[in-house]
Parts: C-alpha cells; sequence; structure tokens
C-alpha cells in the first residue's frame, strides 16, 4: 500500500498480479526474486526489491519534483527518521492488534495490552509533533505520511475508535487529510473512521467492557439488535483489492500542457535571492507576468461571504488555517495566499488571490467543502497596472504589513 500511494504521487504504474500466499511464493521461479519466499516483492528492469519499506522508498525518489522524499537533505533524514519510527514503534503494535481480529493469529490477552501500550505511546509523539503542523515533514505529503498512514488504515478503520481517539485530536485530523488526498483514494477507496470496535475471537472480556451498559431491551427487539450488531461486526478482508475510485481530479490532470510550470515558478517565488542580494518576492513577479500562460491558468480573488461575522482575531486565523488545509489536493495545481486583515473592534476580513490551473474554480468547489462560503472573482487578462498592484500585495503584502489599507494579522502562501 505504501508503494502504490507513492506511485500515484509520482505518476508510476505498478502492475499487480494475482498473487496467492503458500502457493506461489513458494516456487523455484519465485524464490529466484524473493530468496525468503516474502512479499511484498518489486520487479524491475534492473533486477528485484523485496520489503514494503524499501520498495516505498524505491517509487518515492523516482521522481525528485514531487519531494516526497524531502526538500533538502534535513528534510530527507526526517523522512527516513519517521519511516524508522514506523517500523520500530508503531508498526508491531498495529499488527498484534489488528491480526487477531482478521484471524490471521491467535489472540492473547498480554499480547494486546501491550500491543494498546505500544500504539498509545506511539500516537502520543504523533500528536505533540502534529500540534502545530499539517504534515509530518514541510509543507506538504512525503513518504514519512505515507508510511504511517498505511500503517494506522486498518487500525483507525477497525480497532481505533472515537473513545481512544479523543486524545489525539491532530492525528485525527492529519490522518483525515491525508486519506481524503486523491492520491491515497486511488488505492485506499473512501476511509471511514471505526465507529464501533472490533474484538478478536477470544477477547470476551474486553467486549463486554465495551458493550454498551443498558442491554435490556422488549424481547421482540432482541432479534432485530441481534441481526444489526452481526453486520456491524462484519470484518473486511484486508487482502481485497481496493475499489477503484475515479480520480476528483482527472479532468484537470488532463488538460493539455502548460507553457507555464508550476514547479518553476514556485521555486522562483520561494527563492527571491536568487535574483541577487536583497532581492524580495516582488522582484519574483515580473518573471510571472512575462511566462504567465492565460490559456492554461487562470488568477481568482477570493474573499470569504461572511466577514462581517469575524468578531475574534483568533478564530477567524483558524478558519482561514482550515481553509488551506482543505485545499491540499490542490496543491499541484494551484497556488495562493490567504490572508486576515483588520483589527478586533473593527472589520476583521479573510480575503486571497489564487493562481488556478485551467479556467473554472470548480474543483476548488468540488474539492475543498469551505469553498463555497467565498465570493470567487475571475481576473481578466492581460493584467492591469491595478491588478498587478493587487497581486503584489496579495503575494508580497506582508513585506509591507498592509493589505487593502488594513493591518495583516495572517497570511500564508498555499505553494
Amino acid at each position: 500500500m505504501k508503494a502504490l500511494v507513492a506511485a500515484q504521487y509520482n505518476g508510476v504504474q505498478i502492475d499487480i498480479p494475482e498473487f496467492e500466499m503458500m502457493k506461489d511464493n513458494v516456487t523455484a521461479d519465485f524464490l529466484k526474486k524473493s530468496p525468503m519466499g516474502k512479499v511484498p516483492c518489486l520487479e524491475t528492469s534492473e533486477g528485484c526489491i523485496t520489503g514494503s519499506n524499501a520498495i516505498a522508498r524505491y517509487v518515492a525518489r523516482i521522481r525528485g519534483d514531487t519531494e516526497l522524499c524531502g526538500r533538502s537533505f534535513f528534510d530527507s533524514a526526517s523522512v527516513d527518521s519517521w519511516v524508522d519510527f514506523c517500523a520500530y514503534e508503531l508498526e508491531l503494535g498495529c499488527i498484534t492488534w489488528v491480526y487477531p481480529v482478521f484471524g490471521f493469529m491467535p489472540f492473547s490477552e498480554a499480547a494486546q495490552k501491550t500491543a494498546e501500550a505500544q500504539v498509545t505511546k506511539a500516537l502520543k509523539h504523533l500528536e505533540a509533533h502534529l500540534t502545530d503542523k499539517t504534515f509530518l515533514v514541510g509543507e506538504s505529503v512525503t513518504l514519512a505520511d505515507i508510511v504511517i498512514v498505511s500503517t494506522l488504515l486498518y487500525p483507525m478503520k477497525l480497532v481505533l475508535d472515537k473513545a481512544f481517539l479523543k486524545p489525539f485530536p491532530c492525528v485525527t485530523r492529519w490522518f483525515t487529510t491525508c486519506v481524503n488526498q486523491a492520491e491515497f483514494q486511488a488505492v485506499m477507496g473512501t476511509v471511514a473512521l471505526c465507529n464501533k470496535r472490533l474484538f478478536a475471537e477470544g477477547d470476551a472480556a474486553a467486549a463486554a467492557a465495551a458493550a454498551p451498559k443498558k442491554q435490556e431491551k422488549k424481547k421482540g427487539a432482541k432479534k432485530e439488535g441481534a441481526k444489526k450488531e452481526k453486520k456491524a461486526d462484519a470484518v473486511p478482508d484486508p487482502l481485497a483489492a481496493p475499489a477503484k475510485k475515479k480520480d476528483p481530479l482527472a479532468d484537470l490532470k488532463a488538460l493539455p500542457k502548460s507553457k507555464m510550470s508550476l514547479d518553476e515558478w514556485k521555486t522562483k517565488f520561494s527563492n527571491p535571492k536568487d535574483l541577487g542580494e536583497g532581492k524580495t518576492v516582488k522582484d519574483t513577479l515580473p518573471w510571472f507576468y512575462e511566462n504567465f500562460d492565460a490559456e492554461g491558468w487562470s488568477m481568482w480573488y477570493s474573499r470569504y461571504k461572511y466577514n462581517d461575522e469575524n468578531k475574534m482575531m483568533f478564530m477567524t486565523c483558524n478558519a482561514a488555517e482550515g481553509f488551506l488545509q482543505r485545499s491540499e489536493i490542490l496543491r499541484k495545481f494551484s497556488m495562493g495566499a490567504v490572508h486576515v486583515s483588520g483589527e478586533e473592534g473593527k472589520e476583521i476580513c479573510i480575503s486571497g488571490l489564487w493562481l488556478m490551473r485551467g479556467q473554472e474554480i470548480k474543483y476548488m468547489l468540488d474539492q475543498n467543502p469551505d469553498a463555497e462560503y467565498y465570493e470567487w472573482t475571475k481576473i481578466e487578462y492581460p493584467f492591469s497596472d491595478e491588478t498587478k498592484k493587487s497581486i503584489e500585495e496579495f503575494w508580497a503584502g506582508e513585506e509591507e504589513q498592509l493589505l487593502e489599507g488594513r493591518p495583516i494579522e495572517f497570511m500564508k502562501i498555499f505553494k
């Protein structure tokens, strides 16, 4: 699963042949590929690679521009650190907890308690790290997120119910953000968090302790309740191929290649000092105006429809931050700036300026549930001098500390 999600981000096609454990993995032909008879095994033109983490790393490193292994040497080491954390601190606990539910291994009360303690300890570490971060490394999905989300998938679906996750709101938010990305959904399908914890056969004590206290019902309702409980406790087949879903951004990805590279523009915008000592974001904008592709891209103003209801600055900033998090699926197809400007006791406004692939805002409206609460205004091209001044205010406004005459309290570039 780790490798397949990484492949989605990197545009790599991986074929998955039919395979039956304890039959196909003991043949002489397969043992030449994987001498220990283990899966997964990736066949490449240069030879075979075994081990899920090794394969995931290989697929993630096929392309550097997607930055699945980080943007710097430090980021790359941080990604490796999280992959190791998953292998040594989280994975064993998850396996020991979930495999008995699937019937892959016998239930042991002592092992169950140890597994719960291991998972709890690991999630506490994740929670502390994610308190002020959207993703584990940097500002976009990396292999670190992919590996740990893949490990947590079945626990989150089957055993980590709301009561267990209550102390881990940041982990829950991060996990939900990741699994709702198109690349994750293409492999995992739609992921619903555990509503009712499932128990392994033999874990009668825990099942009884978790059962609702009020069990006495009318006799006539007993049979119906039993049927519902049986349906809810059905365990999905973990080896079944996930249902294929249509990529929500398929039409966007199918657009003709643009003359302007978004990655190149983001790189120039992020590194104004490459233009010379003392250069700022404003000095990168001439490149943008010269290379802007009006057929492949469009520019939009966004303005929150209910700015008159914004009373508390910290709440308004949180709302702006939430909007950005829910836009993550569009990171490869857009760039934007979101501002909160004004003062408490006066007008507090959430507004922004966005560069979007294509000529429609429908993808933002479809993928970000908050987008409908904003008024979207398309900017005419060619850009007038007044429009260029406005673009400078939004994209380089932090340098001036003012936006439309209001002091800037919050500014974040989505890139």
